[in-house]
């Protein structure tokens, strides 16, 4: 049993909300295609190994974390939020909590 916040929203290759879920696809940033399904299903097997999201984690605790894992993994390939957002890589939705963990984290200067 694992919390399945995000499950399908998130790329099981990446670990990040880098992509979307279009119908039955799952569209990666580097635009492969996976079934959608399918990539939930791996999200839900690697999240039994995750020791920061817990089973019983509220929604909002998951995003964040997710959030953090995302902008972390963006600058660790030289692009930012805001470049992902541009890219049309991550979903306007996160685009205020990302933006506020990257100026956090990597602030700019």
């Amino acid at each position: 049993m694992v919390n399945p916040a995000y499950t399908s929203q998130v790329d099981s290759q990446t670990g990040t909300l880098l992509g979307r879920r279009e119908g039955d696809r799952f569209i990666r940033y580097a635009k492969d295609v996976i079934q959608a399904d399918l990539n939930a299903a791996i999200n839900v097997r690697i999240r039994g190994q995750d020791n920061q999201i817990t089973r019983y984690m509220r929604s909002s605790q998951v995003e964040a974390i997710l959030v953090g894992r995302t902008v972390q993994y963006l600058h660790s390939i030289g692009y930012s939020v805001s470049d992902a957002l541009s890219f049309g890589w991550l979903l306007p939705k996160f685009k205020t909590k990302a933006l506020k963990y990257e100026s956090e984290y990597y602030p700019q200067g």
